[in-house]
């Protein structure tokens, strides 16, 4: 696609900032949110976090239940029990707080009205849809996707459709302050790889590759300092918008052979996505490279890399060298080996299904290829 020929639109109303929380109830009055379900996880209400969120729907008028069945890597069992729930409680309106787990839980509920038949049972056209990202990682705030586990089949699918960009987007960065050290480490990986995939993909475009690149660069400021000091709220905020950057930029640009490679991963062998992410990612991005190596000179360059005294080639592979020490000094020493992955050829095969991605990938990618970066990340 020509990078000055394109169309796009956000179809999410971004709230963001610290103590944004305080405007949940106006924004759920704003969504004519009269029955709503809150899609949460255990962890979020065990840490504290979901107590302030609580807080401030006991002081409106709007009726309320929590849906706290969630787990990590949400299954195809967890969607339907929640559909079940907002049939129980003539829903009408979403809140989803937490990680890309309880906000993706809550998309694929959405998706699952679209469907005629259970259309039919609840009273609106749509389930309204706020987020409340606790994370910085996944996007999954301001995205058109969801990710669902099939344990059955062992395997992740994905479904993109526009109809599932959440309504609004409440991003405080506050709610990312008790964060553990791994899962701050882990999600700003996540990011960078929704951020770099979305910068050298095939379907980029002007504007979103700015995004993409400012995301990148916030990332190289601020991972680091948010690993090694929680209670930083200049770190805390610079990742909680590197990781809506990398939303936005993923939406609209596509990802590439990380995450493709990483969605059968997950699904047979248990890894956390941000994790399988941060294993591959400069594996992929050393693969990649030569199919456009201007834009890996320009990440080397985004990383502080003087890359006028090198060739292109040569700056290209710096940006791999400058991932690398970064996943370094954030602590995560974890390889494929660490999860005893085998069926290489298994997971090659899954990963070439994943069309959409693949597409979007600078460089074509055959099973072969596939083998070669599992091994290598090994």
């Amino acid at each position: 696609m020509n990078s000055f020929d394109f169309e796009f639109q956000i179809k999410t109303k971004i709230k963001f900032g610290r103590n944004k929380i305080k405007e949940i109830n106006s924004t759920l009055h704003s969504l004519a949110a009269k029955n709503l379900m809150v899609v949460v996880d255990k962890g979020i209400i065990e840490a504290g976090i979901f107590s302030g969120i609580e807080k401030e729907l006991q002081n409106s008028n709007i009726n309320y239940v929590v849906y706290d069945k969630v787990k990590p890597d949400p299954t195809i069992e967890i969607v339907n029990s929640a559909v079940e729930c907002v049939l129980k409680n003539d829903i009408d309106s979403l809140l989803a707080v937490g990680g890309g787990s309880p906000i993706d839980t809550a998309k694929a509920v959405v998706a699952s009205f679209f469907d005629n038949d259970l259309k039919k049972e609840i009273s609106v056209d749509r389930l309204k849809l706020l987020t409340i990202p606790t994370t910085a990682g996944s996007g999954s705030e301001v995205t058109t996707a969801v990710v669902i586990t099939d344990q059955e089949n062992k395997k992740k699918f994905a479904l993109i459709d526009e109809n599932l960009a959440p309504d609004v987007a409440i991003v405080d960065p506050e709610l990312t302050k008790s964060l553990p050290t791994f899962l701050t480490a882990v999600g700003g990986m996540d990011a960078l790889s929704h951020n770099i995939e979305a910068y050298v993909s095939q379907d980029a475009v002007l504007p979103f590759e700015m995004i993409a690149t400012k995301g990148i660069e916030m990332v190289k400021d601020y991972l680091r300092p948010a690993v090694g000091n929680g209670n930083n709220m200049a770190a805390r905020e610079g990742m909680a918008l590197a990781s809506l950057f990398g939303g936005i930029a993923l939406t609209n640009c596509g990802l590439g052979l990380v995450h493709a490679i990483s969605h059968p991963l997950g699904g047979n062998f248990e890894i956390p996505h941000g994790l399988s992410n941060t294993i591959l990612l400069p594996y992929v991005m050393k693969f990649n490279l030569i199919a456009n190596p201007k834009k890996y000179a320009n990440i080397a360059r985004i990383f502080g890399i003087d890359i006028n005294q090198y060739t292109e080639m040569e700056a290209a592979y710096k940006a791999v060298e400058e991932v690398q020490k970064l996943i370094k000094d954030i602590g995560i020493t974890e390889s494929l080996r660490d999860f005893k992955v085998d069926k290489f050829e298994y997971i090659a095969e899954h990963a070439l299904e994943e069309r959409a991605m693949l597409k979007s990938n600078p460089r074509p990618v055959t099973k072969a290829n596939i083998i070669d970066i599992l091994k290598d990340a090994y």
